[in-house]
């Protein structure tokens, strides 16, 4: 039996930010806006695109925030996102 992960026709990996690789919450304060980055990609031509949702502390989706690609041509894409109140957001 394997225990690797399966990926999926849109992969998405190195999801940042990231402390400890995953084992520790990132932290922001109330109104800061940081980075969300990540690598998507897809086998063949077709284009992709990447959006943040956000869920707030007690789970509800936000508005999806879309992903500029950072670096042409290296699967990489980010946005801002500001969190606007305390709490464990995911």
């Amino acid at each position: 039996m394997s225990t690797t992960a399966a990926i999926g026709r849109i992969p998405v990996r190195d999801v940042h930010p990231v402390v400890e690789n995953g084992r520790r919450p990132a932290k922001a304060v109330t109104g800061e806006s940081f980075e969300v980055s990540a690598t998507v990609f897809r086998e063949g031509h077709d284009a992709v695109a990447a959006n943040v949702v956000l869920k707030d502390p007690q789970g509800r989706p936000g508005p999806w925030t879309p992903m500029r690609e950072l670096a042409p041509g290296t699967d990489r894409w980010g946005a801002e996102v500001t969190p606007d109140a305390p709490g464990h957001w995911t």
